[in-house]
């Protein structure tokens, strides 16, 4: 008989070659010597309990186990007895363990990966036991990085109050080297998930791994010359419920033409595998089964129960021909707009004063919200002045929705206001809380938001421009298979767009960000990938006031959380800028962001982001271009321009442009750089993501010299550059960027659904 098994169902569909059935761990039995643990088991627990070797338990297997007997009340730190090993690089383990406790959750094994100098790499858990005073079997399967010295198995135990007087067992604990690591479940065959301009891939090949590198070709169907993508990446890592990406290449073709049916070849050539496929992305001309035609005026919530079907078509809600319909909601009605009905178009609209959100979409999907204007939603809390979380201009909470389109909207100055983080709520929190332009919460995914402004002034700022509250789970904004471009946002007191979550096939590019406190929020990519391409940013600032503390700069891009588990997914971010406007009204250093790409604690973790080609221009000399304070392995920052300095592992941005850029004022009021300057011509080849370059080669950033793409209709006319100041020593500790305000738990909504999900 066998401890019941508790193992993630996608480590039982991963094999390896090469496999050794060799017990890396000294002592597996726990023996000890004159009482004490040895050979290689080390006790580190702070508060010492009662430890022993008992080979007489009620294991299936007869095996002998460490006994851990809570004696003393440790506090919220748990017990750890420990064993290092060394380890080989880019090599995969597997660990297997069995445990038992007299209380549920008293227990688990955690494993370690250590660096040079002690530093820790990444840690893994197992999960603790699920039920009490049961056998349990755990396992968890990992590889480890180029610059790994050793690898910690821990036996770990609360020993918090609550666990006085109870005991945890371990047994047959065991660390196996096993070869290279690869997928021998049952196949998933290729899927793909188009939108307007790009094509989500899924493949889960017989045979597929980290080291076999998955190619990219694409042609429009019937065509002669193939095309290169970006290879798809293998996402290695074992999502406890959600086994079926586990194991997984994913990645997206971009920059397509829409309606249009084209060819792809995915090729694995390591193990000879090649498969074909075609798909058919999105028409923007949206067929028309029936219009209806709304009233000029109305005060009350327009509820939509009628919608299309995909054999016939849409449902138009549109005014008749001619006629501006200006709904006003008088703050009376909830919204103005209940959307109850699948396949629905509401065009040309113009909506005002609804006292909670502009349109709101129940259990919905396939629905067009385009042309319309939308102000005036939200209320403001009476305890502090301040607006309260996720009221919005179009707003969901169904975990259905799906296949939405928000086109040419303006979405702009709600009634209501966010705090920013340098003004406090009743609560005693200053994390932003107020109205946003969009919040999708728990939906499917496959949303497309182009071409709209969404923007307001300093007195009706937003919390983030666009989000929802899940980010550190397998849903959040906009959650997968999501185009997010040629927007305009700006007047944010946190993020102006914030994109976190699982991040599958999530793609964001040509959005201009303006006067905000973050660029762009990505904390988290659980999944992924994800993509940041070609976009701008240029006024930071922290808050309302006139002074060197309301016009302090924040990051570009905004990364990292302290479960690692939410951080796991492959991040792109190629060709963005962000931009150096004119200093403020008597301060000195330019008005732009004050560090680039950014973790905002050393508790931070985000695995796997690759940076290229982006400039990342900083209001101060030698501030942060890049910050990873745990120098992680799997980050790979490179071939950036930028002013300032790089936190990161040892090697990152080697091969960068250490300058500031030097534009030139492009015929449409952009900025492109300076033909023969820094970074013109110059920039890393990207297959699918630069393909368009004029010249010699690509440029750095995210505006093509001389390039024949018009700027986007939302974008406004770049400001004036202004050349980044440096600070004499004294003044440096004033530069430094603000590390991210821990909220506390029982603080705005926002962060209570947050923590929620912890």
């Amino acid at each position: 008989m066998k401890p019941t098994a508790i193992i993630c169902s996608a480590i039982l569909l991963a094999a390896f070659s090469g496999y050794s059935a060799e017990n890396l761990l000294q002592n597996p039995g726990f023996e000890l010597k004159d009482g004490s643990l040895s050979e290689g088991w080390k006790d580190w627990t702070s508060t010492k309990q009662k430890i022993s070797s008992d080979p007489d338990s009620d294991h299936p297997d007869k095996k002998s186990s460490l006994r851990v007997d809570i004696e003393k009340d440790g506090g919220k730190n748990l017990g750890q007895i420990i064993q290092e090993v060394k380890a080989k690089p880019d090599t995969a383990y597997r660990f297997n363990g069995d445990l038992k406790a007299s209380a549920r959750g008293m227990a688990l094994y955690q494993i370690k990966l250590i660096g040079p100098d002690k530093k820790e790499l990444r840690r893994l858990g197992t999960g603790n036991n699920r039920e009490a005073s049961k056998w349990e079997s755990v396992s968890t399967d990992f590889t480890t990085p180029k610059d790994i010295v050793s690898v910690q198995v821990i036996c770990r135990f609360n020993m918090g109050e609550s666990s006085v007087g109870k005991t945890a067992w371990f047994a047959n604990p065991i660390l196996e080297e096993r070869g290279e690591l690869v997928y021998e479940g049952a196949e998933a065959a290729p899927a793909a998930v188009p939108t307007f301009n790009s094509i989500g891939i899924y493949w889960k090949p017989a045979g597929g791994g980290p080291e076999r590198r998955c190619t990219v070709k694409f042609r429009k169907a019937g065509g002669n010359e193939w095309r290169e993508a970006l290879d798809l990446w293998f996402d290695q890592t074992m999502h406890e419920g959600m086994a079926e990406h586990s194991m997984e290449y994913r990645g997206s073709i971009v920059h397509l033409d829409p309606n249009t049916k084209y060819e792809i070849e995915l090729s694995i050539e390591k193990i000879g595998v090649k498969k074909t496929l075609e798909v058919q992305t999105w028409n923007e001309d949206f067929p028309i089964v029936r219009r209806v035609e709304v009233p000029e005026k109305n005060s009350q919530t327009f509820v939509i129960t009628e919608g299309g079907s995909p054999e016939k078509g849409y449902v138009l809600y549109a005014p008749p021909a001619g006629v501006k319909a200006a709904w006003d909601g008088g703050n009376e009605a909830k919204s103005n707009i209940k959307v109850d009905a699948s396949w629905v178009i509401i065009r040309g609209l113009t909506l005002s004063n609804a006292k909670e959100h502009g349109i709101e979409l129940g259990d919905v999907n396939h629905v067009v919200i385009e042309d319309c204007d939308i102000s005036g939603w939200g209320q403001n809390d009476p305890k502090d002045g301040f607006g309260f979380n996720l009221q919005s201009a179009i707003y969901s909470k169904s975990k259905q929705l799906s296949q939405i389109v928000v086109q040419r909207c303006s979405l702009h100055h709600p009634r209501s206001d966010s705090n920013s983080w340098r003004e406090k709520l009743a609560s005693g929190s200053s994390h932003p809380r107020g109205p946003q332009g969009i919040s999708f919460l728990g939906g499917q995914g496959q949303y497309v938001i182009r071409n709209n402004k969404i923007y307001s002034d300093l007195d009706h700022m937003f919390n983030d421009a666009m989000g929802e509250v899940h980010n550190f789970s397998y849903d959040g904004f906009p959650n997968r298979d999501s185009d997010i471009n040629d927007n305009f946002v700006s007047h944010c007191w946190d993020d102006g767009l914030e994109i976190e979550g699982a991040n599958m096939n999530v793609r964001i590019w040509n959005n201009y960000i303006d006067v905000t406190w973050d660029g762009i929020g990505a904390a988290t990519t659980v999944l992924g990938p994800s993509y940041f391409w070609r976009n701008i940013y240029a006024v930071s600032r922290a808050g309302p006031k006139t002074d060197a503390s309301g016009y302090r700069g924040h990051c570009y891009f905004k990364l990292g959380n302290e479960n690692q588990k939410w951080c796991m997914g492959r991040m792109y971010v190629f060709h963005n800028t962000s931009l150096q406007p004119p200093p403020y009204a008597g301060h000195g250093a330019p008005s732009g962001a004050q560090a680039g790409i950014t973790f905002t604690s050393d508790k931070k973790h985000h695995e796997n982001i690759i940076t290229r080609n982006n400039i990342f221009h900083l209001r101060i000399n030698d501030e942060k271009a890049v910050i990873d304070y745990r120098g992680t392995t799997s980050n790979d920052f490179d071939y950036d321009m930028h002013n300032g300095k790089v936190i990161a592992k040892e090697g990152s941005e080697s091969h960068a442009i250490k300058a500031e850029p030097e534009y030139e004022r492009a015929p449409d009021g952009q900025l492109w750089l300076k033909p023969g300057s820094a970074g013109h011509d110059t920039a890393l080849r990207i297959p699918n993501f630069n393909d368009n370059f004029a010249g010699k080669g690509p440029d750095t950033g995210a505006v093509e010299t001389n390039s024949k793409d018009p700027k986007p209709a939302t974008w406004p006319n770049f400001p004036e550059p202004a050349k980044a100041i440096t600070l004499a020593k004294e003044n440096e500790e004033a530069s430094k960027p603000a590390e991210e305000v821990q909220v506390p738990a029982d603080g705005n909504i926002q962060q209570k659904q947050i923590e929620s999900q912890k």
